[in-house]
């Protein structure tokens, strides 16, 4: 039992470092998206992609090691939470910190890069709004205008030119 457990520990540190690698990229994706590099955006997102698809790696071994445990203890793998595990065995209590740590750091990051990236897309969204005449995007001055005049509309380009 005590290589399964330093397996499954051995396997959440792998993950620990993933996340805080992700946590890394996520703070240089911030740093692009304010100077909105779009090269450099692209490069995050396909290292990004990368550390994903280890991190589903790591989980499915994870699950394995879990299995095994939960013979055990009398549960299955995706029934055993890391709470659990640190329970019943105290030498998974520092990695469990660590993997919160990790991850509740990642969370405010992401919740950060969405809602900069909410943002850029209103900007976006106006920008073709003003490009493709949109009248809720136009502007015109109220003084000395009746309802009955047509108001006109001023856009940043014309398409009768």
């Amino acid at each position: 039992m005590s290589e399964i457990l330093r397996n499954l520990e051995d396997n959440l540190k792998c993950q620990v470092a993933l996340y805080d690698e992700l946590n890394t990229l996520g703070g240089h994706k911030q740093k692009a998206l304010i100077k909105n590099n779009l090269q450099e955006l692209e490069a995050i997102t396909v290292r990004e992609e990368l550390l994903l698809l280890e991190g589903s790696r790591l989980e499915k071994e994870r699950l394995l090691w879990a299995e095994q445990i939960g013979l055990d203890l009398g549960k299955a793998p995706e029934d055993l939470t890391l709470a659990e595990l640190a329970e019943h065995y105290p030498n998974l209590q520092e990695v469990r910190k660590d993997l919160d740590r990790a991850v509740g750091a990642l969370q405010g990051i992401h919740e950060t890069n969405t809602q900069l990236l909410q943002q850029a897309m209103k900007v976006v969204e106006f920008t073709v709004g003003m490009l493709t005449h949109q009248e809720k995007n136009t502007y015109h001055h109220p003084t000395n205008l009746k309802e009955d005049e047509g108001i006109p509309k001023l856009h940043l380009l014309d398409r009768r030119v």
